[in-house]
């Protein structure tokens, strides 16, 4: 038997009361999954068929990188949607990895009754809309936040990077354009640029087309 309680205090039941939840859950199909403490509970790039909620305990969520070093994202918590704004759209595929920190159980409803239950209790759909929302305007904020610290130097690096093939970079957008994009002033991009330049990091092929050189 499912904790109704726990269950009131996900986000996407927001509003709705015991007796509510206990017709809804009995109107749908769904799956209770239970992990042991470090099993693996879903692999960066698995394809999410629905929604995962956790129940009961808490989950590490972690990316490997290309040195073989494992970079912490988050933890995630009981009353937790596992990446919420991966279930619709093109790609559905899982960003981190997740592990299992202890003990943990899952509610998984997949696309077809989650779509189910937006069409039987209308506030299910506003909740899951906000908790994509939220989550998103946090993110935007926290890679804000992130690149506004970053120096002039550092924010046309990563342009450069951006925008490279085969050894050749295309400055897609002109000086304004990227002095407003940085938040920075236009003499001071156009100085930068210039030290690349004389210091044979880039070298100027055409108007908007550079080479690096190192």
């Amino acid at each position: 038997m499912l904790n109704l309680k726990v269950l009131e205090k996900v986000k996407i039941f927001k509003g709705l009361k015991s007796e509510e939840l206990i017709i809804l859950l009995q109107s749908i199909d769904y799956k209770i999954k239970k992990f042991e403490k470090n099993d693996s509970v879903l692999f960066r790039g698995d394809k999410l068929d629905g929604i995962f909620i956790i129940l009961q305990g808490s989950l590490s969520a972690e990316m490997l990188k290309n040195s073989g070093d494992i970079q912490k994202i988050e933890n995630l918590s009981e009353g937790d949607i596992i990446a919420s704004a991966f279930i619709f759209g093109e790609k559905n595929n899982i960003p981190v990895d997740l592990i299992a920190l202890e003990k943990c159980c899952l509610l998984h409803i997949d696309k077809k009754n989650l779509l189910k239950t937006f069409k039987i209790e209308e506030k299910i759909l506003i909740n899951f809309l906000d908790e994509i929302s939220d989550k998103t305007q946090f993110l935007s904020n926290k890679v804000w936040k992130s690149f506004n610290t970053k120096t002039i130097k550092e924010k046309i690096l990563d342009y450069i990077s951006e925008n490279t093939i085969e050894n050749k970079v295309v400055f897609k957008h002109s000086i304004k354009e990227l002095s407003e994009l940085f938040g920075v002033s236009r003499p001071s991009l156009s100085r930068v640029i210039s030290e690349f330049i004389e210091e044979g990091i880039l070298e100027r092929e055409e108007k908007k087309i550079f080479r690096i050189k190192k």
